[in-house]
């Protein structure tokens, strides 16, 4: 049986992934206020195109994870441009500040608020060991720059709370984004196991109803020839039993030798296994059958179709998401098996699919290829 592929983001990671990040571009919002009413404070002390030039980048980053959040595609390429250009602006402060601040301590530079968004950019678009580095190593290089003259002359107790500030806060808010993303990709995992379970079900059914029909066959056939064995009371109606006979041992030969093998099946067997599997997934999709032939596959192309089926309504669910309207398409005339999966999601192009996502590339048109599709 063939696996579901795993995109990089599936069902639930995804929409979580655009929760938390519409939450973190709401915040941002308010940051960049915040930051922007410190920054422009600071204007006296700064090197003025240079700072405007330093904060132009990173509200420039910032818009970008917004939109792509709120209208795009979630795409994480932005949060990290964003949490690395972040980590980033303790170093631009040397080169910016013109003026010493106040050494009483009171001071900070205005980046001490323009990060805040930078933490959790790290944490929901970084591997867990990557988002410890980049706390420790970004906190201890705005402490110490806290330390220096021109970053406010603060106290050895003064960093050491500020530290501790900045890892409880934001790192409470990381936890709390992991955890969730942890979570969705446990259910993740559950929903791939019960599609891959939904497969294989449908496939023994497919195989069974089939089964059973060549056993009605072959049952109908000895006992019609056994019938017609004990009535027979003339030579033409002995030889006629015979072939009778004769007819049913060949059937009860081929069933048993392709007992080991897949059974063909009928596409309306076919397309009521396939329309079992998919409704486990989504009860509310709606179908359409029609088999206007008794067109005949064999148990391979049948666990094809059947489970690139399912990675097509698997896929729909993802992209158009659980609200949308679905429907499925089942039609066999003149030998041809078509199977279409639409809904009223906004779509995309597939040959604009970031590289990783290969459900459509190996998981549809990958199988359909491999048995002649």
């Amino acid at each position: 049986m063939g696996e579901i592929s795993k995109p990089s983001s599936t069902l639930a990671t995804a929409r979580v992934d655009r929760l938390i990040g519409r939450a973190l571009s709401a915040g941002a919002v308010l940051f960049s206020l915040e930051g922007f009413a410190n920054f422009y404070a600071q204007l006296p002390l700064l090197n003025q195109s240079l700072a405007w030039s330093v904060m132009g980048v990173l509200w420039a980053t910032t818009l970008s994870y917004v939109v792509t959040f709120w209208f795009g595609s979630a795409n994480y390429l932005y949060l990290r441009i964003h949490a690395i250009y972040a980590a980033l602006l303790p170093l631009f402060w040397p080169l910016i500040v013109q003026t010493n601040p106040s050494t009483d301590g009171s001071f900070y530079p205005f980046m001490w608020w323009a990060m805040s968004t930078g933490w959790l950019a790290a944490a929901l678009s970084f591997r867990l060991r990557w988002v410890i580095a980049y706390f420790v190593v970004v906190n201890v290089v705005t402490q110490y720059l806290f330390s220096t003259a021109i970053g406010g002359s603060h106290s050895i107790g003064t960093l050491v709370l500020d530290g501790l500030y900045t890892i409880l806060t934001n790192g409470s808010v990381a936890v709390i984004a992991l955890m969730l993303r942890h979570a969705a990709r446990q259910s993740d995992i559950a929903n791939s196991q019960r599609t891959e379970a939904a497969i294989l079900e449908a496939q023994v059914e497919a195989q069974a109803k089939e089964r059973a029909r060549l056993d009605a066959l072959v049952h109908d056939s000895v006992l019609t020839a056994l019938i017609s064995a004990g009535g027979a009371n003339s030579a033409e109606e002995t030889k006629a039993s015979a072939e009778l006979a004769t007819l049913a041992i060949e059937r009860l030969q081929n069933a048993e030798d392709t007992a080991d093998r897949a059974a063909d099946v009928l596409c309306s067997a076919l397309f009521d296994s396939v329309i079992s599997a998919v409704q486990r997934i989504d009860p509310a999709i709606e179908f359409k059958k029609t088999c206007l032939t008794s067109v005949t596959v064999s148990g391979e192309v049948a666990s094809a179709l059947t489970e690139a089926t399912i990675q097509a309504v698997h896929n729909s669910l993802l992209h158009a998401g659980a609200k949308a309207r679905r429907e499925l398409h089942l039609k066999s005339t003149n030998g041809n098996l078509k199977i279409v999966v639409v809904d009223d999601g906004l779509g995309f192009r597939p040959n604009r699919l970031p590289r990783g996502r290969l459900g459509i590339k190996l998981s549809i048109h990958g199988r359909m290829e491999n048995v002649g599709g």
